[in-house]
Formats: structure tokens, C-alpha cells, sequence
């Protein structure tokens, strides 16, 4: 009596690995299917992805719209390619996207950073406010441009750092494209102490900064009278440097130089300025 009770559950288990063996002997050629279906996937979806930045290259495509559309039609195919893969796999698309409603609120909070990324990335490359060279600033980070991609913007910083800046930071805070322009405004502020020759020395300071090498002409340099202090008179030289070729600060270091010298030959000396 004993025996035959313990034989029926062993039976049952029995019959019931049965059945998993044959479930799974008949579902091996559908997850064979899946599996082809996922490794063409991939290769398609890199093989559109590249065929799209090479089309958009022959048409002189900007490369940010290059990177735009071809990271879109990368995640396009792969999109279509899952889901060919699932139906071979013999997955029921209607209760999977049924079951994955609550998921997909929680996977949203959990990625809600890359997905901020990700979108903030697109967002970039589509309004282009700078571009790779370009030295922006925010206020975590600031340096050269050196790669635009969709997720995170790689920077120089002056230091020589490498910085990777989630795209989420360059969206949302104020950003500076120092090079945007053309031409970049210098300000330099000097002291000529009373009993110094003025007019002598404001003619030899704009001399200096017609001449500098980088200076634009267009608007021409000016030296303006700030403020009359009680030791000096204190003066703003303001010029423009052509930022393409020229680095404004080196710029301004050469003037300052040049300046100095042409103020020691005639005599001339200036004062300190108050920072």
C-alpha cells in the first residue's frame, strides 16, 4: 500500500518531465528560428546604420544630421528585427506588450537618466549649438569638443583632462560656445597716473593694437576713458580677435607686450590697474 502511494507521485513527475522534453523538442526549431532571427538582426541593424551615414555623406550631409538619422534607422531596424525574432520564437506579441505595461513604467523610472541622455543627445544634434572644435563651458565643465554622441558630449578641458559630459547637463544649464562667433571681444583695463603724456600714450596703446597680429580692424580697437580715479585715469582698451586662427588671450598677452615696450621708448609709465 505504502509502495504504490510513493509510485503515483513519482508517475506524475515522470509524465510531467515527459511532457517538458517533448514541449521543448517541439519548440527547438522555433528558438533556433529566434536565434538566426537575433544575430541577423544586429548585422542588419549596424549594416543600416552604416549604409545610412554613407548615403548621408554623398549627399554633403551635415554630420550631426548623419549621426541623427543613422542611430534612428540602427534602432528602427533592431526594433523590427525583435520583433520578427519573438514571433518565430512563438512568443504572443498581444500578451507580451500586455504584460510588459507595468513593467515598462517601472524599467522608465529606473532608466529614466539614459533615457534623459538619449533624448537630450537627439535634441543636440538636431539644433546644433556647437559642433566638434567648439570650446563650450557649463558650470561642471568646459573645454573642446571632441565627439558628439548621443548618450554623452566627449571635451579637451584646458588641462588636457578627457571629460564625457551626459548630454542631460548641456540641455538643461546655460552653455557658453565661446567660438560660435567669429570674432571674440577682449577687454583690457589700464592706469595712466596724472603728469604721464595721456594723449601720447593712448596714441602708442592703439598703435599697439592696430598692429597686434590677430586683431580685427572691424570694429577697430578703442581706448575709453572709465573713470578718472584719484592717482590715474583709468582706461578700457577693447578689441576684437578673429577666434578662427588666433587665441584672444595669447592675443591680448602679445599686445600688452608690444604695448608695454612702446611705452618704456617714449617715457611712459603705467600704473598698476585695480583688478
Amino acid at each position: 500500500m505504502g509502495t504504490a502511494a510513493l509510485d503515483r507521485p513519482l508517475d506524475r513527475l515522470g509524465d510531467a518531465f515527459s511532457e517538458f522534453g517533448d514541449s521543448f523538442v517541439h519548440q527547438v526549431p522555433h528558438l533556433l528560428a529566434a536565434l538566426v532571427a537575433i544575430v541577423l538582426t544586429v548585422l542588419v541593424a549596424r549594416s543600416v546604420r552604416r549604409g545610412t551615414e554613407r548615403v548621408l555623406s554623398r549627399a554633403d550631409a551635415p554630420r550631426h544630421v548623419r549621426v541623427v538619422v543613422a542611430t534612428l534607422a540602427f534602432y528602427v531596424a533592431g526594433a523590427i528585427g525583435l520583433v520578427v525574432a519573438l514571433s518565430l520564437g512563438g512568443v504572443d506579441l498581444a500578451v507580451l506588450i500586455g504584460s510588459l505595461g507595468l513593467a515598462t513604467v517601472a524599467l522608465g523610472f529606473a532608466l529614466q537618466d539614459i533615457v534623459s541622455n538619449f533624448t537630450a543627445g537627439i535634441v543636440l544634434l538636431l539644433e546644433h549649438p556647437f559642433t566638434e572644435g567648439d570650446h563650450i563651458a557649463i558650470e561642471e565643465a568646459e573645454g573642446d569638443v571632441e565627439d558628439i554622441r548621443v548618450r554623452a558630449t566627449r571635451l579637451r578641458a584646458p588641462d588636457g583632462q578627457l571629460v564625457i559630459v551626459p548630454n542631460k547637463l548641456l540641455f538643461t544649464q546655460v552653455l557658453t560656445n565661446s567660438t560660435a562667433t567669429v570674432t571674440r571681444r577682449v577687454e583690457v583695463r589700464l592706469e595712466i597716473p596724472y603728469g604721464q603724456d595721456a594723449a601720447k600714450a593712448r596714441e602708442l596703446v592703439l598703435a599697439a593694437a592696430a598692429e597686434a597680429d590677430g586683431v580685427s580692424d572691424d570694429p577697430a580697437p578703442r581706448l575709453l576713458l572709465q573713470e578718472l580715479g584719484q592717482d590715474a585715469r583709468r582706461l578700457r582698451l577693447v578689441f576684437w580677435v578673429d577666434a578662427r586662427g588666433h587665441e584672444p588671450q595669447a592675443v591680448r598677452s602679445r599686445l600688452l607686450e608690444d604695448a608695454e615696450q612702446r611705452l618704456e621708448r617714449a617715457g611712459i609709465s603705467l600704473a598698476p590697474a585695480e583688478p
